[in-house]
């Protein structure tokens, strides 16, 4: 290359013209250039022609066509794009960035240098700063060329194989060019992945090249390189194209990653190879310092250690026995001998401790030769004089030389690495114990199983004493030890040499046996719980408590493999706890009559009985012993002490001490200090060796144990032996007595059990045990002898008893007959006897042959009786066979006996007769009526007349009875008409007892009346009883006629009425002057009444009165009498009143502030307001009475009093209420420190307040002190005080929400809530979702450093937005929470511009599913639109829109299948489902489109639809409709449902849009149902808006609703106000002034407005609309000024059909056109063709539970049955949720045709109906634990009712009064609490409530009745004053609920908890609407309660 140094040409031409910029970038210029790049051939030089030069930056018009054509030509190729992106090919390290740029520094201080040492007389040369537009260095030197007319051929930038031809071809050279003079300078691109390139160079100013120190200039000929060195250009000439090929070279060669990585690899390897070397060098010179085995001192004692413990390993004599023990063995074990488990356990113990001493002993000799060694090292390193024993303190100095510290040092290293030897030593001895004991093991687990032995002894005692027993030899069973052997411990999996084989072979060498012992011996017991055992304890502790070994044995059992071995083993562990165990049997008879021989065999059935057998020691107790033994052995071979606290080598560690050790080793000797050592942890629990072979040893023993366990199976028919014997032992104590067949049953039975317990096993091998069960036969034996014995005694017992019993009544009844009877009552016992023989007889031969019966198993089963019972019986068969023939005898003379008893019974007759006769004189006697007759002999007349009658009418009634006796003998007895007779006698007795009677009550009459009298007339006035004497006047009365009308006339009578009837015409003055209430001054004006003859007062006898006559006077007296009674009762009534104020406290309690003080408070008034007002009242009646005057002045200071204290109480109640409302909002700092003054002035209040409750603390006259001066002067300035407090705080309050304005939408309750909290940012969690649309929750992140940060947003679907920047909660709370809502716009600014970037870069099933819901809904429309306006506008738009379909249909499709496919969460499936709502609505549009021939944009059908438009500039979506254009407005949505668009939809939209483009609003009336209120709320969600929905009602306020305008307007959200109708007319004519200014700010765009005389901003997106329905009472019409500010619509008919098939389909449904036109058809016919009825409703949202409820069918029927559905699946689903839902609501006489019509609708499809078998259990049990009646249709209305709750928010019980609606409430209540305990329940316990175990079911109840509540008291209310909402009992209740429910939703318990909640109400039609109805259509007809 020529060098030269060129000229400066670097003058710009000015005066230029210059292009206009192109923005693309350079990257798309280099795209857009498609050159051809062909190289000249090799052998053609390159000529180099020179043209006039031109400026760079002037290009001419001819110039760029040229440069156009050559593009459409395709003459440029791409190598533009590839030389730009050679970044991926040549990458260039992070650092060489900033290389670069200290060399671009450098090279500006060399340039500034330079030019400081240039002659100051030259002047400084100026370059031009201009920037070229185009920097392209290949375009440019095709410019310059084709500027001088000689075109260039660029080379293709490829690789590609050329041809012979082209490569044989050369460059020609032609001569230079001559260059006009124009260059340009470049300077290499800077790209920060390559690290040089000077093949890629860009175009600069002149000013940036000349300022560099090496840079190029580039001519039409040459490309030159300029390097500026020491202030000399020096310039590297290229011809351009031999550097384009060159460049193209470079680029071909960087392709190949050999090349292009050459200068990366070449820095590692050099890097890499310094690196190892570095470290090998410093490990070579650390270990030459520290390894002590390179020190030979060092490495002797080492070796000798070593050899110490090899010696310690290895076996002695290794030669000549391979298997001796090692010198040092931790366990003895011997294999010809058996152990007990605590033996084995112990002898392990002493051989520990024997091997520890061995090992000490080792360290001994160690520690010696250590210490020689270290004196030696000492004397080497000079430094023995520090041992010296005269070393003093004073020297301690010299230890702090480097020299001695370093040697010291070495010391304690040197102990810590013979410490590891020993460490290692200790590790190497256990696990060689290890080996030894699983060898020891597993070879005698090889053993076989032994043959069973048996109790010989005690077969040959059974069979010499016991002959009824037989040959029990021959009764041996066979033993089947098959599934013994087959399972025989597996192979255990470890990872050592040793491999664990146990033989399931039977022909193994039996030789075994005798090598090897069975190592532990376990013996087989018998339990038998106590009687306070539960069942659950009786079934843990079968089999030798399996289950509580299985704990123990998780260890081993996780490390067996899973062969088929141990799952036979764990089959036999477990066959037992599958089985619960069974109730015992109840009844006698079942249970002695249970003689199944085949029972024992049976061990299915074994298990139900709680005696068990269990194994000792089990298999827990193997487990923890044998792994304490090894914990054991490990704990005392590990007490060695570290060498370093070895007080042997004291003199070495103490010196070390005194030195300064590092901090590495101190750290070392104090963890050994500390935790001790050897550290047991890290020598064996970290070894997985060690640990697999005790693992394998505890392996062996589990499964070993699981075979003696099996094996214990056989021995459980005893157990069930035992409790049979056990329960019959109870049945025979409780029975008494048993039959002969029952007797037999019992002695077969045990007989055989006793056989088959002497016949048992007493001893068996299994593996490694043996097991014995000796002590097991004999616990059975005694029970089994025991039941024998019992029975044969209870035998002998009852043969005795019945032969004595028997004997006796047979001997009787011989006597009896053998009588002859005389008497008529001698007559009538022998007739009674012989009849009640004849009926008696059959019994007596009954029991005759059970007598029989029994001895006959006497002697079957040859049981001793004594000789006498055996003479007793023949007795009593030769006395029973006598009593045969007599009774013969006596029927053979009955006949004879009956005569003669006729004729005595006439002559008895005949007396009775006259008797009577004699009888009735003797009562007509006059004596009985004369009035001279003694009172004592009168009354014993008649008693004795009384008795006699009453002794004639027993012998007639006597008398008659006897013919019914004889009946066969009737002609006999009846010959005179002795029933005629009878009734006659009777009669006359009967008047003969009236007779006495009346004479008796005349007699007694008389008497009293005498008494009375006398008793009266000596009684004075204070004293009488005037009631009483009236009462018995009257009596007396009364008595008197009744003698008068049924005696004779006499004397008697006639005395007693006179005596009478003058006593009665005194009384009603007695009764005056006796009255009580008589006061002085009522006695004074009697005195005056009757003058001063006689003198009255309270004690005049009765007598003096009768004596004045005072007859005269009688009305004045009792006008006196009167008044006195009157004032007495006003008086009562006054005084009682103020008796009760006087002891009337006021009742306080504690109220604790949140401060940690308390204040007193009112509790509850409403007793004492009762109080009041009764107290109130009762004055006001005594104030009216005509009587008061007496204590009229006391009635009217007290009326005074109760009104004043009415109006303190008052104050004091509203004083309360305000501050404690108050109390926790100043109780926060925030509050405090804003509000300082109010703050203080409320401190004052509290003040007050607790002045006023200390007067009243413990005062029970709360009326004096409450009416006493200064208390109402106190309470009112409080509530002046409180009133201020709440302006201010209202003002307060207002600020913050024109900071913020969704606070507008809490209540002041809620907001203060949030201030008081404002510090907690939790507090603010719960209200979210009224401030926003769809934020339930923040993810709030609580730093340890630094203010909390909110990072997400969680929607109440549980989806979470990450928000790209952290929001710093360390403000105000107003104030943060603008920042969520700004930070809510910007993320879903940022995921819609995601999704519209990932729509083509993803598939749309990925796509659909991998972004949040509402920018799937969003992006999905903004692409449907991009698509049918890129189909206008094509060519053919028609096929285009026709594509756009398809595309749509596919779309359709992958969602249909995503939602069948159920896969993902629930927020997935429900944004999937509104994704396909709208596909179906564009599906629609496109269809109508193309039906009607639409294909231009500006067609009305198609801009009446909404457009989602994207700006792709602004990066925002805008929504169109007509004319009118929205901003969308990013309020965060959710995964919600969207509505179905039907047509009816569209024209409701299109009209609000409309409106809104007007700045109107929208009003929207139809009946309920219609979609309303959901048709606004989807237009909000389709523009993205907040929007509020507000249930308007009677009592709303102008200035609430000013407001709730108040936030609207500042927030912009939309709001809906529903049933706008129900507001009063008054306050809709100021809702219409304020939405008139609304409007009217819009209109003028204003910012800022005045609203209620406050200056507010505005936010013009905001929207009004309301609702209307006029079917309902109460509602009026809007004003006209109102109306006009709306626009109208009406909503009637929604599109049914179409909204099902939509819904159907978003669900999953694949038939869901046919299946929606069915439903509506049913539904059709259903609603005109059944009852009308006041709860059915078949509307809309009905139809849509039915097709949500068909949905939860679908997605569960495909959960339970993993597959795809075809069609008549889904048609039974929706039958089967048409009938769930609509069978309940309909009355009986209509189900039959409601059926019928499902089934013409949908022929051939029957569904089945589902049993809720857990359900239906439960309320089976409650409805008898409430004991009810079980009624099959009550059953099923509780499924219906439950079915019902579980579909809908609120079910009602309809029906007539007392029908058991609150009965059916209440069965599913107690069901609820039982179902998730139902699998422990049975229907047969009649268990209680409490005792049920088990976590029940909660279901809270709240019973309610309207009818004696009022609305407000029921809903709730509006305070006038506060304008605040008060809730009713009904919304309280509901609030709870729902407060309850998301609680229980946040804290995930749950565990399972059931919860329900149930309200219990009457029906009230007026107040309740938009309820679901649930009839009850049972039999005896259904109530109607409301059930929430």
């Amino acid at each position: 290359m020529a060098t030269c140094t060129p000229t400066d040409l670097t003058k710009i031409n000015q005066d230029a013209s210059k292009e206009k910029s192109n923005t693309k970038s350079r990257l798309l210029k280099c795209d857009a250039q498609n050159c051809e790049y062909v190289s000249p051939p090799e052998n053609q030089p390159a000529h180099r022609t020179e043209k006039e030069a031109s400026k760079y930056r002037t290009f001419s018009a001819s110039l760029e066509t040229h440069t156009a054509a050559a593009y459409e030509a395709g003459h440029y190729p791409d190598y533009l794009r590839e030389s730009r992106t050679q970044q991926g090919v040549a990458p260039e390290p992070a650092d060489h960035k900033d290389k670069r740029k200290s060399k671009g520094k450098q090279d500006q201080t060399q340039d500034q240098t330079h030019a400081q040492r240039k002659p100051r007389q030259k002047r400084r040369v100026s370059y031009d700063r201009t920037e070229p537009e185009d920097d392209d260095v290949v375009r440019s030197i095709v410019r310059l060329r084709e500027k001088l007319g000689c075109p260039t051929a660029l080379p293709h930038h490829r690789l590609e194989h050329a041809g012979p031809q082209i490569a044989a071809q050369k460059i020609l050279l032609k001569k230079p060019l001559k260059d006009d003079g124009e260059f340009v300078y470049c300077l290499p691109r800077k790209n920060p992945k390559v690290f040089y390139n000077a093949y890629d160079l860009q175009i600069v100013s002149a000013h940036r090249a000349r300022h560099r120190r090496e840079f190029w200039t580039v001519t039409a000929s040459f490309v030159s390189k300029v390097t500026r060195v020491d202030g000399v250009e020096e310039a590297e000439l290229t011809p351009s194209l031999e550097w384009l090929v060159e460049r193209r070279y470079y680029y071909l060669l960087q392709q190949f990653k050999i090349f292009s990585n050459f200068r990366v690899n070449k820095a590692f390897v050099t890097w890499k190879c310094n690196v190892k070397r570095i470290k090998t060098d410093k490990s070579r010179s650390f270990l030459s310092q520290h390894l002590f085995w390179a020190d030979e001192l060092f490495q002797a004692c080492l070796l000798y250690i070593k050899g110490l413990c090899e010696d310690a390993i290895t076996p002695h004599n290794a030669d000549e026995h391979e298997d001796s023990p090692p010198a040092i063995c931790l366990v003895k074990l011997d294999r010809y001998r058996t152990y007990s488990l605590d033996e084995f356990c112990e002898e392990q113990s002493q051989q520990a401790s024997h091997a520890l001493a061995q090992l000490q002993a080792i360290r001994d000799k160690a520690i010696l030769e250590m210490k020689r060694t270290i004196f030696k090292v000492a004397e080497r390193e000079e430094v023995r004089e520090c041992f010296a024993v005269e070393f003093s303190k004073d020297n301690t100095t010299y230890f702090k030389v480097p020299k001695c510290r370093r040697f010291f040092h070495m010391v304690l290293r040197f102990l810590m690495l013979v410490d590891c030897l020993f460490q290692e030593l200790v590790r190497q001895l256990m696990n060689a114990a290890a080996t030894l004991l699983l060898e020891f093991f597993s070879d005698s687990a090889r053993v076989p199983l032994s043959k069973e032995k048996r109790n010989e002894h005690l077969i040959r005692i059974y069979e010499d004493t016991s002959p009824f027993i037989g040959n029990i030899r021959a009764a041996k069973e066979f033993v089947n030890d098959s599934n013994l052997r087959a399972t025989s411990p597996g192979k255990t999996e470890i990872k050592t040499d040793l491999d664990i084989e146990i033989s399931n072979s039977i022909a193994v060498d039996k030789d075994l046996r005798k090598i090897h012992a069975p190592i532990f011996e376990v013996n087989l017991r018998l339990r038998i719980p106590g009687e306070s055992d539960s069942p659950e304890n009786s079934e843990e502790n079968l089999l030798g408590s399996a289950e509580c070994s299985e704990k123990s044995a998780m260890r081993e059992e996780e490390e067996t493999p899973k062969s088929e071995v141990s799952g036979v083993i764990k089959h036999a562990c477990d066959v037992h706890r599958r089985t619960k165990p069974k109730k015992p049997n109840d009844n006698p008879e079942e249970v002695l009559l249970d003689v199944d021989p085949s029972f024992e065999n049976k061990h299915d059935e074994l298990l139900e009985f709680p005696t068990n057998v269990f194994i000792a020691p089990n298999r827990l107790e193997f487990s923890v012993k044998i792994q304490n033994m090894v914990t054991g052995i490990e704990k005392c071979i590990t007490k060695i002490t570290p060498l370093c606290q070895d007080p042997r080598l004291s003199v070495f560690t103490e010196l070390i001490l005194t030195t300064d050790l590092s901090s590495k080793l101190q750290g070392i000797m104090d963890s050994k200090k500390k935790t001790g050592w050897p550290d047991c942890h890290i020598l064996f629990e970290m070894d997985p060796v060690y640990q697999n072979k005790i693992v394998s040893v505890l392996t062996i023993t589990g499964n070993l144990m699981c075979l003696v366990s099996a094996y214990c199976c056989r021995f459980t028919k005893y157990c069930a032996m035992v409790e049979r014997a056990k329960l019959m032992s109870l049945k025979i104590a409780s029975v008494h007595k048993l039959t002969a067949i029952e007797f037999r049953a019992v002695l077969s039975k045990f007989r055989k059990y006793l056989k088959q317990i002497i016949i048992m096993a007493v001893e068996k091998r299994i593996g490694i045990f043996n097991v014995a069960s000796l002590d097991y036969q004999s616990q059975c034996l005694p029970y089994i002898e025991d039941i024998i014995q019992i029975s044969q005694n209870l035998l002998r017992s009852i043969i005795e008893k019945k032969n004595a019993d028997l004997l006796e009544v047979v001997e009787s009844s011989l006597r009896e007959l053998e009588r002859d009877p005389k008497e008529i009552e001698e007559f009538l016992e022998h007739f009674t006897f012989l009849d009640a023989v004849s009926s008696k007889i059959s019994h007596l031969e009954k029991e005759y042959s059970t007598v029989t019966q029994l001895y006959s198993v006497l002697r079957h089963y040859q049981i001793r009786i004594s000789e006498e019972q055996v003479a007793l019986h023949k007795i009593l068969l030769m006395k029973f066979t006598q009593l045969k023939a007599a009774m013969k005898l006596s029927q053979t003379n009955k006949g004879a006996a009956i005569a003669q008893f006729k004729d005595n019974l006439e002559a008895f007759v005949t007396g009775l007769r006259v008797d009577i006769s004699n009888l009735k004189a003797k009562t007509s006697t006059p004596i009985l009526l004369h009035a001279g007759t003694r009172m004592s002999m009168a009354t014993e007349m008649i008693q004795t007349l009384s008795q006699e009658a009453a002794s004639l009418a027993n012998k007639v009634k006597i008398y008659t009875s006897y013919p019914d006796y004889f009946s066969d003998a009737k002609a006999h007895v009846h010959t005179f008409n002795l029933e005629e007779i009878a009734q006659v006698a009777l009669s006359e007795i009967s008047n003969i007892e009236y007779d006495l009677t009346l004479r008796k009550i005349l007699w007694d009459a008389q008497e009293e009346w005498g008494t009375l009298f006398q008793e009266w007339r000596n009684s004075t006035l204070r004293n009488v009883d005037t009631e009483s004497i009236q009462r018995n006047v009257s009596k007396w009365m009364n008595i008197i006629f009744v003698l008068e009308k049924g005696l004779p006339r006499n004397n008697m009578v006639a005395h007693l009425k006179q005596s009478v009837t003058d006593f009665k015409q005194q009384l009603p003055i007695i009764t005056a002057l006796g009255n009580p209430c008589l006061q002085p001054r009522h006695w004074n004006a009697l005195q005056e009444v009757i003058g001063k003859s006689s003198y009255l007062h309270k004690n005049c006898t009765v007598e003096s009165l009768l004596a004045v006559k005072m007859f005269q006077y009688e009305s004045e007296i009792n006008e006196i009498s009167t008044a006195a009674t009157r004032e007495s009762v006003l008086e009562k009534m006054f005084f009682k009143v103020v008796d009760l104020w006087n002891t009337t406290p006021l009742h306080l309690v504690l109220h604790h502030t949140e401060t940690g003080g308390a204040i007193l408070i009112i509790s509850s008034l409403d007793d004492l307001l009762a109080q009041l007002e009764e107290s109130q009242m009762t004055l006001a009646t005594v104030k009216g009475s005509s009587y008061i005057e007496p204590i009229k002045h006391l009635v009217d200071k007290w009326d005074q009093n109760l009104a004043l204290f009415s109006y303190t109480l008052e104050k004091w109640v509203n004083c309360q209420r305000s501050w404690l409302s108050l109390e926790p909002v100043f109780n926060s700092l925030e509050i405090q420190r804003q509000l300082p003054g109010e703050a203080t002035l409320f401190s004052q209040v509290i003040s007050m307040w607790k002045e006023i409750m200390l007067k009243v603390q413990n005062k029970l006259d709360v009326l004096q002190v409450a009416t006493s001066t200064g208390v109402l002067e106190t309470l009112q300035n409080c509530n002046v005080s409180l009133g201020y407090i709440k302006k201010s705080l209202e003002d307060y309050l207002e600020i913050k929400r024109m900071m913020f304005p969704r606070f507008y939408f809490l209540s002041n309750a809620e907001l203060l809530h949030i201030l008081a909290e404002s510090r907690n940012p939790e507090s603010v969690q719960p209200y979210l979702v009224k401030c926003f649309e769809n934020i339930k929750r923040l993810l709030i992140w609580k730093q340890e450093v630094g203010p909390p940060a909110v990072l997400m947003l969680i929607s109440a679907e549980g989806e979470t937005l990450m928000l790209p920047k952290k929001i710093r909660v360390r403000n105000a709370v107003e104030q943060w929470l603008v920042n969520v809502e700004k930070s809510m716009f910007d993320v879903l600014k940022k995921f819609v511009k995601q999704g519209v970037e990932d729509w083509s870069q993803q598939p749309f099933a990925l796509w659909a599913v991998s972004h949040p819901g509402q920018v799937v809904l969003t992006v999905s429309l903004i692409m449907f639109y991009n698509d049918c306006v890129t189909s206008f506008g094509s060519s053919h738009p028609r096929e285009e829109l026709e594509r756009t379909l398809e595309r749509i249909l596919g779309r359709l499709e992958e969602t249909a299948e995503l939602v069948v496919l159920g896969s993902g969460n629930t927020r997935t499936k429900t944004a999937l489902g509104a994704l396909l709502t709208l596909h179906v609505h564009c599906r629609d549009v496109v269809r109508g489109l193309l039906l009607k021939g639409v294909f231009s944009a500006e067609d009305f059908e198609w801009t009446r639809n909404l457009q989602y438009k994207w700006n792709d500039k602004q990066k925002l979506c805008c929504v169109s409709q007509g004319e009118t254009s929205f901003t969308y407005g990013y309020e965060y949505l959710g995964c919600t449902p969207r509505l179905v668009v039907t047509p009816l939809t569209d024209r409701c939209w299109l009209t609000l849009t409309g409106a809104l483009r007007l700045n109107l609003g929208g009003c929207l009336s139809g009946p309920a149902g219609t979609g309303k209120t959901a048709s606004v709320k989807d237009l909000a969600k389709s523009l993205g808006k907040h929007c509020v929905v507000f249930n308007c009602f009677e009592d709303l306020d102008y200035k609430i609703m000013g407001k709730f305008f108040f936030g609207l307007v500042q927030s912009g959200a939309w709001c809906c106000f529903d049933e706008l109708n129900r507001i009063d007319v008054e306050v809709l004519s100021v809702v219409a002034s304020q939405i008139h200014t609304i409007k009217a700010a819009k209109d003028s765009y204003s910012v800022r407005f005045v609203l209620e005389g406050r200056e507010i901003r505005i936010n013009l997106s905001c929207a009004i609309f309301v609702t209307m329905n006029y079917g309902y009472k109460g509602r009026v019409d809007l004003p006209e000024n109102l109306k006009s500010l709306f626009r109208p619509l009406v909503m009637m008919t929604p599109h049914y059909e179409m909204i099902a098939e939509v819904i159907l389909f978003s669900v999953g449904f694949k038939s869901a056109k046919l299946l929606s036109r069915k439903l509506v058809t049913l539904y059709e016919l259903v609603s005109r063709q059944l009852s009308q009825q006041d709860h059915y409703n078949f509307g809309l949202r009905l139809l849509k539970t039915i097709i949500i409820e068909a949905g939860k069918k679908k997605r569960k029927f495909k959960r339970d049955t993993n597959g795809s559905l075809s069609e008549p699946d889904e048609t039974l689903i929706i039958i089967e949720a048409v009938r769930g839902v609509c069978l309940p609501k309909l009355l009986a006489q209509d189900v039959s045709l409601f059926e019928q019509i499902i089934g013409d609708v949908f022929p051939q499809a029957t569904v089945a109906k589902v049993n809720q078998i857990a359900l239906e259990k439960v309320i089976f049990i409650a409805t008898q634990q409430l004991g009810l009646q079980q009624l099959p249709a009550q059953k099923e209305k509780i499924v219906q009712f439950h079915n019902q709750l579980q579909a809908f928010v609120g079910v009602m019980l309809v029906g007539p009064t007392c029908g058991g609606k609150t009965t059916v409430r209440r069965i599913l209540e107690r069901a609820l609490m039982l179902l998730p305990v139902a699998d422990s329940l049975s229907p047969e316990d009649e268990v209680p409530m409490s005792q049920i175990s088990g976590r029940k079911g909660k279901v809270d109840i709240c019973v309610l009745n309207p009818k004696c509540v009022t609305l407000s008291e029921l809903y709730g209310r509006l305070d006038p004053n506060t304008m605040e909402w008060t809730d009713g009992l009904l919304s309280a209740t509901i609030r709870n609920y729902v407060h309850l429910n998301t609680e229980g939703d946040s804290k995930k318990d749950n565990i399972h908890k059931l919860r329900s909640r149930i309200s219990d109400a009457s029906n009230e039609h007026r107040w309740i609407e938009g309820w679901v109805w649930s009839p009850a259509h049972l039999p005896n007809h259904w109530c109607a309660e409301m059930l929430r």
